[in-house]
């Protein structure tokens, strides 16, 4: 779903003034009706107040159900003034973002009717062509078997790390993070839907019981839909303009709609959004992958090291013939590890006859002792203390991953969220399935009509 939409509206050439780099709006912005402030408020010499430049403050455009952002920029380096707009499009038509629709262009042809609508003047000297998207927030939840698994879920993946980006958790619960907040490219994060709309609800309800129309509105919307929230792990993922700018996407408004039309139209290829969205949580997710640890058996994962890194020693009297050494087909390398000497075939002339080699265990064994020791610190811990270097590290880490044991997994294993890690990304994973509920209606917007007759 589109969660979230950031837009850049640039002023006509005609309404620009170039000093150097620096792009300045040449008229008052109090004939457009926008409200004015100042930073410098002073006296002359006679006693007369004077003040230094004007701008226009940020101001929150009231729509049915929530507010629009809106701020006008009136000079800028690199590029011309302009105006910023940003909100969520689906509570602006819905009253709500649980779920809702994809459409950019419904989203952006609300907003501009909102601006429109409140600055008929200023819009009118809006370079409405050109306008450009600085960002896109893509979300879809996962609906996990009950609420109480939520919060054991965003515990688990507080741990996880893909890459740079390390995950950070807000000063509250409920709320997870990768990698910088003020990252011009790709921004994940996951919450629970559920407390934040129930903490969203109890502000609301103080304001209609004082008697806010809006809020009461506000309410009653979000009640209808608070059950489908229940169980939700939101993924969220913001789309900045950078990253679409180097990858290929258009980021100019119209050409990016035109761009998710296409893309949504193909048969059987994920839409615009689901694309972009897997492109910021695929790196996340695959650190999930694999068989999850068992941690109240330890015996279990030695055994499973050991079945995964092991090497057998060639006796010294055929080592000059090692090159040749090819498996015994008839044994699987399952059956090799239950055997303590495993049988060879050599292949040279017409010769064949089988050797034995005792088997080593160390590599499996010394990747064990990494486990514990990751257990009984935790990784952060470990890494801190530089009780490994950085490639005996990620060697370690590399075996574990062959044996079937997820990044993830190593890393919540000080926690020990035995409860948790078994099933994880299954768990998330099953829940995307339904992301709409069957009786979802797309909403219209009044302005569409009206903008594009202009």
């Amino acid at each position: 779903m589109l969660d979230h939409l950031k837009l850049a509206i640039p002023v006509l050439p005609l309404f620009i003034k170039h000093f150097g780099d620096t792009q300045i709006f040449n008229s008052d912005i109090r004939d457009y009706g926008l409200p004015a402030a100042t930073r410098h408020v002073s006296r002359d010499e006679n006693g007369n107040t004077i003040t230094g430049d004007l701008y226009a403050p940020y101001e929150s455009l009231p729509s049915s159900y929530t507010d629009m952002a809106m701020k006008f920029y009136t000079q800028s380096r690199y590029c011309p003034p302009y105006v910023e707009l940003k909100a969520s499009p689906l509570k602006l038509l819905q009253g709500h973002n649980v779920f809702g629709f994809e459409s950019i262009e419904l989203g952006a042809v609300e907003m501009l009717g909102l601006l429109r609508e409140s600055y008929p003047d200023l819009y009118q000297i809006l370079d409405i062509a050109k306008i450009e998207v600085l960002h896109l927030d893509t979300t879809y939840f996962s609906r996990l078997p009950s609420q109480t698994d939520v919060q054991p879920v965003l515990n688990y993946l507080a741990n996880c790390s893909a890459g740079h980006r390390k995950a950070n958790t807000a000063a509250y619960d409920n709320y997870v993070t990768w990698g910088s907040n003020n990252s011009r490219y790709l921004r994940p994060k996951a919450y629970g839907k559920f407390e934040e709309m129930k903490s969203q609800l109890r502000t609301l309800q103080k304001r209609a019981d004082k008697g806010c129309v809006r809020s009461k509105n506000l309410v009653t919307k979000m009640l209808e839909v608070l059950p489908f929230a229940n169980s939700v792990v939101r993924f969220e993922g913001r789309v900045c303009k950078t990253y679409l700018a180097k990858n290929g996407y258009p980021t100019n408004l119209w050409e990016l709609i035109k761009e998710q039309r296409k893309r949504d139209s193909r048969a059987n290829c994920p839409t615009l959004l689901k694309h972009l969205w897997n492109k910021v949580f695929d790196p996340i997710f695959n650190t999930l992958k694999g068989e999850n640890m068992q941690f109240s058996d330890n015996s279990e994962i030695l055994l499973k090291l050991k079945k995964t890194h092991w090497k057998q020693n060639v006796p010294k009297e055929y080592k000059a013939y090692q090159g040749s050494v090819q498996p015994f087909t008839n044994f699987s390398k399952d059956n090799r590890f239950d055997l303590f000497y495993t049988p060879y075939l050599f292949n040279f002339s017409k010769l064949d006859f089988l050797i034995l080699g005792k088997i080593s265990y160390v590599k499996a064994n010394n990747t064990f002792q990494f486990y514990n020791i990751v257990r009984q610190m935790g990784i952060k811990k470990v890494k801190a203390d530089k009780l490994y270097s950085k490639p005996t590290f990620y060697r370690h880490m590399k075996a574990l991953d062959d044996a079937g044991y997820s990044k993830a997994s190593v890393e919540n294993a000080h926690e020990n969220p035995e409860d948790v890690a078994v099933t994880v990304y299954q768990f998330v994973n099953l829940g995307f399935l339904q992301q709409l509920p069957d009786n979802y209606k797309i909403p219209t917007s009044r302005h569409l009509d009206a903008l594009y007759a202009a």
